[in-house]
């Protein structure tokens, strides 16, 4: 029983050390460019030492990946309950959740975005979801042609990576949008492209 006590207060504990150095690698990168930032930096931020740093990551690149599995793993939370189905048919709960998830912290995300690494990950990512929306009952029944399947990719690509996109300049502030204007708007770009590319079938 005190052997069972003992570990679940060192993993409670390697979990707030984790916690901290993460928190204290986006406190710094508010400060300066990720590049300049030092484990020094990080260690000083977090009040530990850097034993403890080096008992959980070896570099800073360790931390910013752990961070970006986070940040990915709450991403595709928002995804929810939605299937393919779901998504296809009507987009606009996906977007609300989206929005509202970077709304609890822009600047995290606007942070992490201005990262080469994290940003570059992000857009990565739409082939992942790209292949997830391909299960849907209609793409898989217009995806049975080969040539087809080539063309919904792209119009997948495209949307996926516009969405993207106007978050970015969103959280960035060079589109005079809100991250509220985005589940409507965006739900009527992408159902109008939809319905073009059934239409034409």
């Amino acid at each position: 029983m005190e052997e069972k006590k003992r570990t679940k207060a060192e993993y409670r504990s390697s979990l707030r050390s984790k916690r901290l150095i993460r928190e204290a690698l986006i406190s710094m990168m508010r400060e300066k460019p990720f590049e300049k930032i030092t484990i020094t930096d990080i260690v000083r931020t977090a009040d530990i030492n850097r034993g403890t740093f080096y008992a959980h990551f070896r570099d800073i690149g360790e931390v910013l990946d752990s961070v970006k599995e986070l940040a990915m793993s709450e991403l595709h939370e928002a995804f929810g309950e939605l299937t393919p189905d779901l998504i296809i048919a009507n987009p606009h709960p996906l977007f609300e959740a989206l929005s509202a998830l970077i709304a609890k912290d822009k600047e995290y995300y606007r942070l992490m975005l201005s990262v080469e690494d994290f940003r570059n990950s992000m857009i990565e990512s739409r082939f992942r979801i790209m292949n997830y929306l391909l299960e849907s009952t209609a793409m898989q029944h217009y995806a049975s042609d080969p040539k087809v399947k080539a063309q919904i990719k792209g119009t997948f690509d495209f949307l996926i990576s516009g969405v993207m996109h106007i978050y970015i300049d969103v959280l960035n502030e060079t589109l005079p949008l809100t991250l509220e204007d985005l589940p409507d708007l965006l739900t009527r770009m992408i159902g109008s492209a939809v319905r073009d590319f059934v239409e034409l079938r």
